[in-house]
């Protein structure tokens, strides 16, 4: 940390609530720096610390105003804001202060130095390098500053919202895809704020290495909330939310947002090397425990007891689960220098019930399942676990895991576990890794930038193509690598035929390349991608959600497989799952006649008439990097 980066910090939480009038309740937020390093770093920058609203809470017409700075309190950071609600026609007006409690997540401090600032000259070349997209609509003045106006749309909450709802958001259980799927969308020409309230509306952006603060103005043309923060990994599409709000007695009409753009902290060599041995330090040592489980019996430490009495189809938390729960450092190594097998227990409840205080990783045969998920928190007060390795997926289906236990995953991240996968097949070591509220499997040292990254999902048939489609697609990889730019990353579904074509393609231009697995006999994974995850053949509509961790689909030459994940896919489309993107087929004859089915359902009005607006078939690879260019709004 220096103090010419940019920084955040972490989620602070509201701490003390207290009713100031009808209209505001004041409220004491509290944030924890990371580690010691952090806080000194922030005590030598308090002065200069900013404060940027949760923008979930602004989406649901909560806004903050700040009273002076956060001032030192122990070993933690306290301000006070007064809470009011910008706008009554929210569904949550009537016991929106009732919201408000105390652990509830706030938004997040920042430190914008000016040398990490980008000038006039500095922005114009990230958007011509393609390492930053912005709006068609800006203009630039000669201090660095961009000015932009929204799209000529607003977005309303469904009045059908309950209290519990709004709970969900403002405790954090619930946040931007959520809000996503249950606002309205409304065209606005032009797009006018009344007095005395506020609008949702949206602007395109792919900041990928940079940060972004909105100057919340002076009134003129509304105001912004203080949800003024945009980072490098949150922010990307055509839907990047702007709260914008009016406190006159006239109309604020085609409102206009000024933003600064700030580069992110660059990940070093010296960085990405740390992690890199982080992870082969822990790959070598969780080899040689995984060896030393094998080849030698478990030990003797008396009969497995489980807390939770549970049996579920003969099965319970006492199966045989090879595992040791140790302290992950180099103590570790020192034991295993020292010839310290056999080690380990048969079961995990043995191994916990068996660790030393300090235990901290759990390095265990199988991937918990069920029972021994439940046994696991119902310990979490007496064991101090902070992550979890294990080899193999299922006992049942080997390399592939069942959509409960992707949600054991998501239960595990909630809590701040790491999960690492030891796999076997690749001899290689893992860490699990959230894009869009998906988790991939990825090699630590790669985790920020696959985060970073825009995706393109590559779908199509595992059959093998002809000249003229292997041309094609990858003259359109090439194509959009040049659009993109370099933090591209290509997500298929790990087979043959196209999804093989793609992925060759995309490493060949240094992009990332990623997969969903699915557990088919007559479609092997193909192993060696730099992201993926793994699902049960009976997940098969499951593991379709994790393709939204794609920012755009292509459907290429494909068959029935093609053709149902062309339907979910589109389905989201319509529902709002999906951001209104471009889809591309490409190969208009062969999807001729999938053309004119649409065409028919739009009709027909089966479906939305905007459907057509951002669906284009086409052959020729400069059509589609026209058609993205447009219907994204970026320059």
């Amino acid at each position: 940390m220096n103090a010419d980066q940019f920084w955040t910090s972490q989620d602070g939480q509201i701490l003390q609530v207290k009713n100031k009038d009808e209209q505001f309740v004041t409220l004491t937020l509290a944030f924890w720096p990371r580690n010691p390093a952090e806080f000194e770093f922030l005590k030598a920058n308090l002065t200069a610390l900013r404060y940027s609203e949760r923008s979930s809470l602004a989406r649901i017409g909560i806004e903050m105003l700040v009273h002076g700075g956060p001032v030192l309190d122990g070993n933690r950071l306290v301000m006070t804001v007064d809470a009011f609600l910008y706008d009554p026609s929210f569904p949550n007006a009537p016991y929106w202060k009732k919201l408000l409690r105390s652990g509830a997540p706030v938004g997040r401090l920042y430190f914008a130095p000016a040398a990490a600032k980008l000038t006039t000259a500095e922005i114009w070349a990230a958007i011509q390098e393609n390492d930053l997209k912005l709006p068609d609509t800006i203009s630039i003045d000669r201090v660095g500053r961009v000015f932009l106006t929204p799209h000529q749309v607003s977005y309303t909450l469904n009045p059908r919202l309950q209290r519990h709802n709004f709970e969900h958001v403002v405790s954090g259980h619930a946040g931007r895809g959520f809000l996503d799927k249950v606002q309205l969308r409304h065209d606005r020409s032009p797009l006018t704020i009344p007095p005395r309230s506020g609008i949702l509306t949206s602007c395109s952006m792919y900041l990928k290495e940079h940060y972004v603060v909105l100057n919340q103005g002076e009134g003129n043309f509304g105001i912004h909330t203080s949800a003024v923060l945009l980072d490098p990994i949150k922010t990307f599409g055509t839907n990047v939310m702007l709260e914008i709000y009016n406190t006159g007695d006239q109309p604020v009409v085609n409102p206009v947002v000024s933003v600064e753009i700030f580069r992110a902290p660059e990940v070093n060599d010296p960085e990405i090397k740390s992690l890199a041995k982080k992870r082969v330090r822990l790959l070598g040592t969780a080899t040689d425990i995984f060896q030393c489980l094998d080849n030698n019996p478990a030990q003797d430490t008396g009969e497995a007891r489980p807390r939770t009495k549970i049996t579920v189809r003969g099965q319970s938390g006492s199966m045989e689960n090879r595992c040791i729960f140790v302290r992950a450092n180099e103590d570790l190594r020192k034991f295993l220098e020292a010839d310290a097998c056999p080690l380990g227990s048969r079961t995990m409840i043995q191994a916990l019930d068996n660790a030393p205080a300090d235990s901290d990783t759990l390095i265990i045969d199988f991937f918990p399942d069920l029972l021994e998920h439940i046994e696991l928190l119902t310990r979490l007060g007496d064991v101090k676990l902070r992550r979890i390795i294990f080899r193999r997926a299922s006992r049942t289906h080997g390399y592939f895991l069942s959509s409960n236990a992707h949600a054991r995953l998501d239960t595990f991240n909630s809590i701040s576990v790491q999960v690492y996968w030891y796999d076997e097949l690749t001899k290689d070591l893992y860490l699990h890794t959230y894009k869009k509220e998906h988790g991939f499997f990825v090699r630590e040292e790669m985790a920020r930038r696959f985060q970073e990254s825009t995706v393109l999902a590559f779908y199509g048939s595992a059959v093998g193509l002809d000249q003229a489609d292997t041309d094609r697609i990858s003259n359109l990889v090439e194509k959009l690598t040049k659009f993109i730019g370099h933090n591209l990353g290509v997500l298929t579904g790990g087979g043959g035929g196209v999804m093989r074509l793609a992925t060759d393609q995309a490493r060949g231009r240094g992009a990332l390349t990623g997969a969903c697995f699915l557990e088919l006999e007559a479609q092997p994974p193909e192993l060696g991608v730099d992201f993926f995850n793994t699902f049960q053949e009976s997940s098969r509509h499951f593991r379709q959600k994790w393709f939204e961790a794609a920012d755009f689909c292509i459907f290429n030459v494909g068959g029935v497989g093609t053709l149902e994940e062309i339907g979910i896919e589109l389905c989201n489309l319509k529902l709002g799952i999906r951001p209104r993107v471009p889809y591309v087929f490409f190969n208009a004859r062969y999807w001729g006649d999938l053309k004119g089915q649409i065409d028919e359902m739009i009709r027909s009005k089966r479906a939305p008439e905007w459907l057509a607006d951002y669906i284009l078939f086409s052959d020729d690879p400069d059509e589609v990097v026209a058609f993205y260019r447009k219907k994204l709004h970026v320059l």
